[in-house]
């Protein structure tokens, strides 16, 4: 019988058994393993707001430092639309790699699930937390015509004239304006809403006394207030602002009163932890920077940085409050 010869090479069919057991033996590579390669290439940041905006003005100042401290570009991807859902849509589908995250605020990631039928996202679900870039409170500002010198002046006025005070905004169902539905379900008033398109109207408007109290953001606010044209009676933030110390919180009037905007990232849900990680320790150090501190305020940003854990449970209170609003506002989506 024929022998077949010492060194003769395998069949193909045992070639193949072969090649199936090597890859079934070997060593995977880990995701802890891909972790600590990052990031071997850039990382984009999704942006819901327009180049040249006061968050792309933020997102870009944060994300060139942070390039340096990872010896990585940052791209900044800037998708508006929908109110930040196609941003959000577009990092809750990005693999959770560590390459892709939202620079997302408070209308996309707490208002719209209440506000839209379908977002194309699940807010709870679809995000891992990073980092607070900061909250953004509003001011509450009369027409100075109004007998209201206070926010206890102002509710007595209000309730004692129901459905004749007015408050204006920059838009319907943004922050601002679920901020006065908030006002009302809290101190049990009855006050009309008039939404405008764009802050600058919604200003004149109330300087002129064609409305009552305008709600907008600090930036938006400041310079009527400095020049009188209108009277803040009262700030949205938990503590007074830097700035605006004379400025009462709404909640020394309503206890427990607190409506901000703010800014965070978040990455897709499944991202590395050590990536999580990573990203958050070296934007806290960038959020220390004292000269990153005072743009930051400038922009009426405050209380930046801290845990991926603090923004986590940060994000689901902010979800559960504003859910509780729009149920009491008797807003439904659209």
């Amino acid at each position: 019988m024929h022998q077949r010869p010492e060194h003769a090479q395998p069949s193909r069919g045992r070639r193949r058994a072969l090649k199936a057991f090597t890859a079934l033996t070997a060593p995977a590579a880990s995701p802890l393993a891909s972790a600590q390669a990052w990031p071997a290439r850039p990382v984009r940041w999704v942006l819901p707001s327009a180049a040249g905006s006061a968050p792309d003005i933020i997102a870009r100042m944060l994300s060139d430092k942070l390039s340096a401290a990872l010896g990585q570009q940052i791209i900044i991807d800037n998708r508006p639309g929908a109110a930040g859902n196609i941003a959000a849509q577009t990092v809750a589908r990005a693999a959770p790699d560590g390459y892709t995250f939202l620079f997302g605020q408070a209308s996309t990631l707490a208002i719209n699930p209440y506000t839209f039928k379908s977002t194309g996202f699940d807010a709870d679900r679809d995000f891992a937390a990073v980092i607070s870039i900061g909250v953004s409170p509003f001011m509450f500002a009369v027409t100075p015509s109004l007998k209201a010198q206070t926010m206890a002046e102002l509710i007595a006025l209000a309730r004692a004239e129901p459905g004749k005070l007015s408050f204006a905004t920059s838009a319907s169902r943004n922050l601002s304006h679920i901020s006065g539905e908030m006002l009302k379900a809290t101190a049990g008033i009855n006050m009309v809403h008039v939404p405008y398109k764009g802050s600058q109207q919604a200003a004149a408007d109330t300087v002129a006394g064609l409305t009552h109290l305008y709600i907008d953001s600090i930036p938006a606010m400041s310079s009527y207030a400095q020049s009188g044209r209108l009277r803040v009676i009262g700030v949205t933030a938990r503590n007074r602002v830097p700035g605006f110390e004379s400025v009462p919180t709404v909640n020394e009037t309503l206890p427990g009163f607190e409506a901000v905007g703010w800014f965070a990232i978040v990455a897709p849900a499944g991202t590395p932890a050590e990536v999580i990680e990573r990203t958050n320790r070296e934007l806290n150090a960038i959020l220390a920077q004292p000269e990153v501190g005072q743009r930051m305020r400038g922009f009426g940003m405050f209380d930046f940085g801290g845990s991926s854990a603090d923004l986590d449970r940060f994000m689901k209170s902010e979800r559960s409050k504003w859910a509780k609003v729009m149920r009491e506002a008797r807003i439904e989506p659209e």
